[in-house]
């Protein structure tokens, strides 16, 4: 790029002040005029900025840019998704992505011939077969039939070639995995800077003399600082910024090594050198809130990020005297699977817990539990909806399975595959499912999503409850989780009929957390339905 934009800080949450400012040994006067408001315009920061259209083929379009990009695609793809695919189905559903620039394509494969016609049948693409594992090859195939459009169709001719590559990519893993993401170079370093724990909280470009500051973002550490808009940093813990490449000053300036920054800078508006000293900012935002529900603790898991287990460990530790719990796992829709798996670790006492299995061999594995429960076996009640989804729904499974909790609520999202992240050659991220997760019990979430052994749809009021209790005790319940793998489309569909999620208003969740209490306050309930 003709200019650096890092974006830091965006979110932060509260500041670190200055902890030292004074004016150093002197430096060599600097003459510069700051930049005009036209001129900073330049600099604002744009994520779609290089999906502004044009009108030259070649310029936006490079060939040998697209063969790096669909080379690494489609090899990742094969090697990697959780069931086998091939080139031509992978090629297929790319020119169907490609319906948002021109009219739907379709591709035909004859004896000796690859014939790609658009709607009209008109004939688009004439190619000699090729061998199915032959990735170079379709990847020409593809390459040549986006030329002949670009030439045929104005609106692809003005698309960029990230454009194309957005398209056709997340296309093609939304096909394949429903929750498959797709993030281009742009977005990407927007939201690694976006959410980055440690910055400084401005934007700059590069000058003869160092960085310039173009913008800062307030209540950040650099805004409660006596650095101002046009001053240029000069060196950061006493490098030359000058000599620095952009990846050297994005990991000074990010990385967790050290927790504070000396700054030399200078003031354009005192033309004076001046040193400083800043805190980066330590964003810390938690995934795990405890309270109390009717004197039980209620602990409630918002995400699996990295460092939930340890987080969820602490909050343990301070309630290990207490006879139960209740986690909460509603709204728990992203995370890392094997923070999940290590939080479900905790309350396990040895054994196999889960078992993932992939096309490819290096995902199939089997993760076994420590030894030792750090709750002692006492009763625990999970809290489920259609808004607990990933890792959050593996983590549920896994207690299920293991008998080590009651699940109750109505079913999870139905996305319980393992996915993994790969980067392309744009340095843009795709991330898809690898691997399908089995619990103890060889059942997988897929699809069905974590079924309750206690469905929480018909109780509308706290009869309801009372009602519900008896029935566990004279084993008037029925228990709708899958007990096969064997799930059918129609099957599927019976399952999560059979407990439908309500509305999440207040009473609801009133209710819900009264059948938890309710269920935990008799120990022979529990264990009926534990060992349902």
């Amino acid at each position: 790029m003709k200019y650096n934009k890092l974006l830091l800080g965006l979110s932060m949450l509260f500041p670190f002040g200055v902890l030292a400012n004074a004016t150093p040994s002197t430096l060599s006067k600097v003459e510069y005029s700051p930049l005009s408001q036209e001129e900073l315009k330049k600099y604002e920061y744009k994520p779609t900025e290089y999906w502004t259209k044009g009108t030259d083929v070649v310029d936006n379009f490079s060939i040998s840019d697209a063969q790096k990009f669909y080379n690494t695609l489609y090899d990742t793809v094969t090697e990697n998704f959780v069931k086998p695919i091939n080139h031509q189905k992978i090629t297929n559903i790319i020119l169907d992505g490609l319906s948002g620039f021109v009219e739907k394509l379709s591709i035909e494969t004859t004896g000796t011939r690859i014939l790609i016609y658009d709607k009209n049948l008109k004939l688009m693409g004439n190619f000699t077969k090729v061998s199915d594992t032959d990735t170079e090859s379709w990847v020409n195939i593809l390459i040549k039939t986006i030329l002949t459009l670009r030439k045929n169709s104005e609106t692809m001719a003005k698309a960029h070639q990230e454009q194309i590559f957005y398209v056709t990519a997340l296309y093609l893993l939304k096909s394949l995995d429903e929750n498959a993401t797709y993030i281009d170079p742009v977005s990407k370093t927007s939201e690694i800077y976006n959410n980055n724990s440690t910055t400084l909280g401005f934007t700059y470009r590069r000058t003869t003399f160092g960085i310039q500051v173009l913008s800062i973002f307030k209540d950040s550490p650099v805004y409660f600082s006596d650095i101002k808009t046009g001053d240029i940093i000069t060196t950061i813990n006493k490098m030359p910024t000058r000599s620095l490449t952009d990846e050297q000053i994005e990991y000074i300036l990010t990385n967790t090594d050290t927790d504070i920054l000396n700054i030399d800078y200078i003031s354009y508006i005192a033309n004076k050198p001046y040193n400083i000293f800043l805190r980066k900012n330590q964003l810390i935002i938690p995934s795990i809130t405890a309270k109390k529900a009717d004197n039980t603790p209620l602990i409630e898991i918002q995400n699996f990020k990295s460092g939930s287990a340890k987080e969820l460990k602490n909050t343990l530790d301070k309630v290990k005297d207490e006879s139960s719990i209740i986690l909460d796992l509603r709204g728990n829709i992203n995370g890392l699977s094997t923070e999940a798996i290590e939080a479900a670790n905790l309350f396990i006492s040895g054994g196999d817990i889960l078992k993932t299995t992939g096309n490819n061999e290096k995902y199939n594995q089997t993760y076994t539990a420590k030894n030792g429960d750090i709750f002692k076996s006492k009763p625990i009640i999970i809290i489920v909806d259609n808004t607990t989804k990933g890792p959050a729904e593996i983590f549920a499974s896994i207690m299920d399975g293991s008998k080590r909790a009651v699940v109750i609520g109505s079913p999870t999202f139905g996305n319980g595959n393992i996915q993994n992240k790969f980067t392309l050659p744009n340095n843009s991220d795709i991330k898809f499912a690898t691997s399908i997760a089995l619990n103890s019990k060889e059942i997988s979430v897929d699809k069905t999503g974590v079924i309750p052994v206690i469905c929480t749809s018909s109780i509308i009021d706290k009869k309801d409850i009372d009602t519900l209790i008896d029935n566990i005790k004279t084993g008037k319940f029925v228990d709708n989780r899958p007990q096969n793998n064997n799930k059918t489309t129609e099957s599927v569909k019976n399952i999560r009929n059979s407990c439908k999620a309500l509305f999440p208003s207040k009473e609801t969740n009133n209710l819900i957390l009264k059948t938890a209490i309710n269920i935990l306050k008799d120990s022979s309930v529990y264990e009926k339905l534990l060992n349902k």
